[in-house]
């Protein structure tokens, strides 16, 4: 830059405006000359921009969330969906420590549950003790938006935290109106005696419905929008694992029809009672899934190659740890189950041909 018959370098534009008003005021002739220099950028890795964006001191106080639905009333989807929406949204905060989703339904409970409930523990992990009713159907009457959820949430983990569009406030779209309560889990008296049910409280329970089996599936967060976000695989498995209840559903139909014969006894098909979402906001590539928090099922950390265990294998592995103790499977059991042509040609007719 000439200021007048002498050359200046200004290294700063604030500095340089400077000059330029300074000269106007002086009437002073300006000659400009600006050069902008390159600058190297250097991108931080996306585990460094990640971590740096998590608060890095524990929260003072972690939140559990619990999804209790009825599986009778086939409301699984409704639920793992739910689980999505609110891990979506809380992806980065610490106080949400982990969201179960909880199966439901006769013969040891009563259909048409749907629940949400928040339990508190401190920062050492010690339990609170107090368990908060975000929302329970059979008292409001519906199922609740994601908005509502996440607002009641919000309010416990975050308070200040801006929910966006989830904020809008409740009742411009009618959602408050009452719905019909459930009869699907309930079963309709056949006409025919043979096909009779026989009455819960008459039969005798096996044993095995009241083992309660958890899987617990950590997963890595990510940023929510790239690669490195497991929720979406890690809610995959929840649901494959999940749907063994709709096999006990059927069984326990049979099991009644047959007045509750022995055989029909034996032949009770295990399930998963309970799946927890555990997310880590530390590291990246996180999947770990165990067993009632002591059989390890799975690490993606100690697998050879970058592939991802398929969800038919892993519910096959499950079961063979809760019913024999051990993950091997023999060739029989990795095999994957392949549609024969009727059941091939019904779920062309839903699903569509792709």
């Amino acid at each position: 830059m000439m200021f007048g018959k002498r050359y200046y370098v200004a290294s700063n534009p604030l500095v340089a405006c400077t000059m330029m008003i300074l000269a106007a005021i002086s009437h002073v002739k300006l000659v400009t000359s600006f050069v902008v220099a390159p600058r190297t950028v250097v991108a931080p890795s996306l585990s460094k921009l990640y971590m740096s964006s998590c608060d890095e001191s524990p929260p003072t106080q972690e939140v559990h969330i619990s999804i209790e639905y009825c599986s009778g009333c086939q409301w699984m989807l409704r639920s793992t969906w739910m689980a999505s929406e609110i891990l979506t949204t809380f992806a980065s905060d610490a106080s949400l420590s982990s969201l179960s989703l909880i199966p439901k339904g006769p013969p040891l409970s009563e259909g048409g549950i749907f629940r949400i409930t928040a339990k508190r523990n401190n920062s050492q992990g010690a339990d609170s003790g107090k368990n908060t009713l975000l929302w329970d159907r059979k008292i409001e009457g519906r199922f609740p938006e994601s908005k509502e959820v996440k607002q009641l949430i919000r309010d416990l983990v975050d308070p200040g935290k801006d929910l966006g569009h989830s904020d809008k406030q409740q009742g411009d779209d009618g959602s408050s109106s009452k719905e019909a309560d459930c009869v699907e889990c309930k079963e309709q008296q056949q006409d025919d005696p043979k096909q009779k049910l026989q009455e819960s409280s008459e039969l005798a329970i096996p044993d095995i419905f009241y083992n309660q089996d958890k899987v617990s599936i950590e997963y890595s967060t990510g940023v929510v929008s790239s690669p490195d976000n497991g929720l979406y695989r890690a809610n995959f498995y929840a649901n494959e694992l999940l749907s063994c209840a709709y096999e006990r559903n059927t069984w326990w139909k049979q099991y009644q029809l047959d007045n509750g014969d022995e055989k029909t006894a034996a032949s009770a098909p295990v399930v998963v009672d309970k799946v927890t979402l555990i997310p880590n906001r530390k590291l990246i590539g996180t999947m770990k899934i165990e067993l009632n928090e002591e059989m390890a099922i799975y690490d993606h950390s100690k697998e050879a190659d970058d592939e991802y265990i398929d969800a038919s294998r892993l519910r096959k592995m499950v079961i063979r740890a809760i019913t024999h103790g051990d993950i091997s499977l023999s060739s029989g059991e990795i095999d994957i189950d392949l549609l024969d042509e009727e059941e091939a040609e019904d779920a062309r007719k839903y699903f569509g041909v792709f």
